[in-house]
């Protein structure tokens, strides 16, 4: 297996991953294909992506709007147990259809996804969203690998969005411009561009950190990254532009 396939924010985009995937020629078996997380949310088959992955092989790590989905589903699986029991948490359409249209074992799946990957034969690790500086990566919390965008200046701790609107907060910095680490970070959560263009950052030591959200919900691309173990400093970009905006984009 010479090849990874690193795919960017998929949230139910089941015509573009197929697309994206015959552009790069996807192997199942021969080629190792893993999502960024946010496999489900925003895009018009939500179900089918998880049923596509598990079905071709296809790994992911854990991202948000999949952490969100499972928590309503153990709610959702307690009130089986439990008719009396009131779900705190409120449903969106998306969330009932996709919960619906996906069996236990599938949601199982999905609950299992780890929070990180590693790819010591080309030095690259991956998670959904980001990290912080200065903590081991076997110690970052769970809502820093899922969640983060800034962080305070000195990198001690990662800063909530501005609310109403997702506005990044004051006396904050975008948390790959204090990485720290030696392996390159590819990453998603973060919508860089919607041109296709993903984000580079240089980072503080010999990594570099690279986003490949490009939007594919809000009509921008589906992007993926190929790794190759006989070239491991290769870092190919392919993508394929999304078939409509599925969503009006914001900064949420």
């Amino acid at each position: 297996m010479s090849r990874v396939i690193l795919v960017g924010d998929i949230h139910g985009a089941l015509s573009e991953l197929k697309l994206l995937l015959d552009k790069v020629s996807y192997e199942p078996g021969v080629d190792r294909c893993v999502a960024l997380g946010d496999l489900v949310d925003r895009c018009d088959d939500s179900p089918g992506v998880v049923k596509y992955c598990i079905e071709n092989g296809i790994e992911s790590v854990m991202g948000n709007h999949d952490a969100k989905l499972v928590r309503r589903w153990r709610h959702v699986m307690r009130k089986r147990i439990e008719p009396g029991y009131k779900i705190p948490m409120h449903f969106s359409q998306d969330q009932m259809d996709t919960i619906a249209g996906l069996s236990d074992a599938d949601m199982l799946w999905l609950s299992n996804l780890p929070h990180y990957l590693t790819f010591p034969e080309v030095n690259v690790v991956i998670m959904h969203a980001g990290l912080l500086p200065l903590v081991p990566l076997v110690e970052q919390p769970k809502e820093v690998l899922t969640m983060i965008r800034y962080i305070d200046p000195a990198g001690r701790r990662m800063l909530s969005m501005k609310m109403p609107n997702f506005e990044q907060p004051e006396n904050s910095i975008f948390w790959a411009e204090a990485y720290d680490g030696t392996a390159d970070v590819v990453f998603g959560h973060s919508v860089i561009s919607m041109n296709g263009e993903i984000g580079v950052w240089a980072g503080l030591s010999t990594g570099k950190c690279y986003g490949i959200d490009t939007g594919c919900c809000f009509g921008g691309f589906l992007t993926c990254m190929i790794l190759d173990t006989n070239d491991p400093s290769s870092r190919e970009v392919v993508n394929v532009k999304a078939l409509r905006e599925y969503c009006v984009p914001s900064k949420k």
